[in-house]
This record gives C-alpha cells, structure tokens and sequence, in this order.
C-alpha cells in the first residue's frame, strides 16, 4: 500500500464568479482548513485576471466568459444573444450546440493544472464538469492520477433556461465523465434519487448539503433594522438571495396589501431586473417594500436574525421540489420563523419541525392566512431551534464528510491547521 499523501492538492473549477458563490467558498475555506492546499479557479467579470483568499484558499479568476451584472450592458447582450440564436437557427438549422466558453475555460485552466498537478479536481457544477473532466484525462495521460469530484449543484433537466438541445448536450457530458469520477456528490436525497438514473449511476452520490456556516458566522456590521430605519417592535418579513420570478418575491409583495404594518426586506442586487421590475409594480408600498444589497456570507445569518420572518416563496419547479436551499439554513441558524411554499421538500421539513407555515406557491391569500398565523405566535415557531438543530445543519458538520471523502478518494492525510476566520479578501488585480 503506497504511503499517503501528506500535502495534497486541489483545483476548484466554477465557471462564475465565485465571490458570490457560498458553496464553493464554504468548500474551499473548509478544505484550506483540513489542511489541502486549494486553488479555485473562477470566471473574472473583467478582461484581466484577478486573486483573491478564502482562509488558507486561494481564488484565481480569469477572463473565461462573459460576466456581466444585470444593468443595461446585461440586457443589451442578452437581446443580442436572442438574435444571435434566431439567426443560426434560421441559416444553420439543426446544428448540434457547442459547450459555452469551452475552449477559452480548458485552454486557461489546463496550462495551471499542468503545472499545479493537482491530486483532486473538483467540478462545481454541470457547466465546469467538461473542462475539468478534460483536465484530468490529460492529467492522467502524462502519468499523474488525478482524482475527479463531480459536485451536482443542480440536475440538469430541471434548469429551466437551458435549451433542450444544450440540456442534452450537458447530460452526455454529465454521462461520460462521471464513469471516471471518483466521488459524486449531490446537495440532497431527493436529488441523489434523480441524479443515479439521469447519470446512470448505481452508487448513491454523497451528500453535502449546502448548509450555513454555524462555528464561521461574525456579527453583522450592518444593521438590518437600521438600514430600512424601523424599529424593532415592527413585524419584518426578509427574503434573501436571487430574486427571479420563479423565485415567487413577487407573491410577498401582492400580500403587503393585506399585511398592513408589515415590512418586506429584499436582501438582493438592487440592479436586478426583477428587483427594478417589482419595487415599480408596487411603489404604492414603497414605505415597507425595501431593497437593501448584499452583505458578506459570513455576516448573513447576523443580519438575518432582527427580521420577524424568513421567506422562500418559490413557485414549482422541479429543481425547487428536491433540495431544501440554502436560505432554508440560513433562516434557521438566525432563528427565525418560516413563510415556505408548498414546493415539496422543503414544505415538508417545515411541517416537520414546526418552525414556520406553509402555503400554496402562488397563491397570495394563502400566503397572508400563513403570515397572520406566525405573527400571531411567533416565539412558537421559533423556540424549536435548539443549538443541538443548528448544529447538525451547519456547514460544519457538512465539511466533515466533504473532507473524509477527500482523504480517502485521494489517500491523503494532510496536517489540519490552525483554522482562519470565513473571510474573502478583495480582489487583487494581476
């Protein structure tokens, strides 16, 4: 039996820009810490590239796609794509799609792997499967075993904006790689029972699920009640995160017609076309519908736990039925009660615990008959967050099996270090 491996290596491959990205951050903080060294590679928003740390993690982004906000140079290439795709297919017909950035992101990243001769690479999602699944074989072919990780953040023929034809083009992909992986790992059991037959696995992927840090949260230097200035005996609904429409934000804010009183914080880009979209459909509201930017991860559950209530409004969609998100364990390391849909899992956790009310996605009464019901009792729902809870769904305990299967895919037994704070530095030009 060979010796292990004492100072193991990882390549992330993300195709984003990673800042934004809590699973990938988590993973590598929690890595850095396990004692690997861990280099991210993400996609720059910018021409040049960029550095920079997560803990003992570093970040490298590169210009591998096109990363833009969505402001109005966003729309713009958006309708020009639009017209880009109506032309080929009017003059091209059926012609098979192309992976996006494939080359550009496969040329970048494979000079580095080359040279960095990573032990484990590790695809976060189904865009950056195909390169990193590239990289290994190479690897491989020039006598380094490299162990690939596929890491499932969704399951493919649920994304509603794929195409069909690029939707099957990724599941091929998803197919052909995964037969060489070591280890595939999956956010949850309801998506672990659609990815063994979309994949056409045998072996259960394994879970790590996309909890909030527990041990890595800091007090928040902002102040959610200060920042919409109310005071704190004023009923506070907050929804965290990406607002889309099948994000269901906008079910939140018909209701604050019946919901006199009651304040809705949208924790979000304030840039977001949607986000423009609703705060100018409801303006009449504009006292208590409030949009307030983005704070650190490691400050979220901070700021989150002045808010009376925590919203996942999510309308039904396949992805949103099988895994419960990441705001669901942010919501909850805050202590706050729950305002769910009745998108399965997470509907059903909620009844489970009895730590919030469930209504019928979409349907605003409904929506205003769960609310009443937690402001009337609030302190009910929230009294079942027990520090023994929180801690089996924190990050934490995630970590432990993210890192148990690095180690024994990999053979290694790396020195776990002195552990550093979750703290992303500011990007460093290069």
């Amino acid at each position: 039996m060979t010796s292990p491996t004492l100072n193991p290596k990882a390549l992330h491959i993300v195709l984003n820009g990673v800042a934004e990205d809590s699973r990938v951050l988590k993973c590598a903080w929690s890595l850095g810490n396990a004692g690997w060294d861990v280099l991210v590679i993400g996609a720059t928003p910018f021409y040049h590239k960029d550095s920079m740390t997560i803990g003992y993690a570093n970040i490298l982004r590169l210009p591998l796609k096109v990363v833009v906000s969505q402001d109005l140079i966003a729309k713009i290439l958006r309708r020009l794509r639009y017209y880009k795709r109506r032309l080929e297919a009017r003059t091209i017909g059926k012609r098979a799609p192309g992976i996006p950035n494939y080359k550009r992101a496969l040329g970048s990243i494979r000079i580095i792997a080359q040279e960095m001769k990573p032990d484990v690479v590790h695809a976060h999602d189904y865009t950056a499967l195909p390169i990193a699944g590239a990289i290994v074989a190479d690897l491989r072919k020039q006598g380094h075993d490299a162990k690939l990780i596929y890491d499932a953040h969704e399951y493919v023929p649920g994304v509603s904006h794929l195409t069909k034809p690029l939707s099957n083009l990724y599941a091929v992909q998803e197919r052909k790689f995964v037969k060489s992986a070591a280890a595939v790992l999956s956010v949850s059991e309801g998506m672990s029972d659609l990815l063994i037959p979309h994949l056409e696995i045998t072996q259960r992927p394994d879970i790590v699920a996309n909890d909030p840090l527990f041990e890595g949260q800091t007090k928040a230097t902002r102040n959610l009640r200060a920042d919409i200035g109310v005071s704190a005996d004023v009923p506070i609904m907050v929804y965290s995160g990406a607002v889309a429409p099948q994000r269901g934000v906008q079910t939140a804010a018909a209701a604050l017609a019946d919901l006199p009183g009651v304040h809705l914080v949208v924790i979000a880009n304030p840039k977001n076309q949607t986000v423009i979209d609703l705060q100018a459909k409801y303006a009449k509201f504009a006292d208590r519908f409030h949009v307030v930017p983005y704070v650190p991860n490691e400050e979220l559950v901070s700021y989150l736990s002045s808010a009376t209530i925590g919203l996942i409004p999510l309308l039904h969609k396949q992805n949103h039925e099988i895994s419960l998100i990441t705001k669901f364990g942010e919501y909850m390391q805050a202590r706050l009660p729950m305002i769910v849909s009745d998108v399965r899992t997470m509907a059903a956790e909620v009844r489970r615990l009895g730590n919030g009310e469930v209504f019928i996605a979409e349907d605003v009464a409904d929506f205003v008959r769960a609310t009443k019901l937690v402001l009337d009792n609030p302190v009910k729902y929230g009294s079942v967050y027990t520090d023994e809870i929180l801690q089996e769904r924190s990050w934490e305990r995630q970590a432990e099996n993210l890192v148990r299967i690095y180690n024994q895919i990999a053979n290694a037994a790396p020195t776990v270090r002195t552990h550093k704070p979750f703290k992303l530095s500011e990007p460093v030009p290069q």
